[in-house]
């Protein structure tokens, strides 16, 4: 689980990192974020996804996917979001994305 401390919550942050971000794009999750002192992540998955079990578990997987780079990451408030086709994938799958969208945004070290 994400402590609370590296939880993105407020409908201002999430507004603030979709308006100045810089996004990145794999085919089933987009990357959107800004340089920040401490690390803060948001996800957001869309009726598109699925229903409410699917998009839930969605999001599990790419909440567990975040935490286990959190130590390796630098400063930084992100917004991930997952594409329709996500609820169709595996947590590998997810994951190896993740982890190349981090690396290319320079974020994990």
């Amino acid at each position: 689980m994400l402590a609370k401390a590296h939880r993105l919550n407020k409908h201002g942050s999430y507004s603030y990192v979709y308006r100045n971000g810089r996004r990145f794009s794999e085919p089933d999750v987009v990357l959107i974020f800004t340089p920040a002192r401490s690390v803060r992540v948001g996800f957001s998955v869309s009726n598109k996804v699925g229903k409410a079990v699917v998009r839930n578990k969605v999001k599990r997987r790419l909440r567990e996917s975040v935490a286990a780079m959190l130590p390796r990451m630098s400063g930084c408030q992100a917004v991930v979001s997952a594409n329709p086709s996500a609820a169709h994938k595996d947590y590998a799958v997810l994951d190896g994305e993740l982890v190349r969208l981090f690396e290319r945004a320079g974020i994990v070290k």
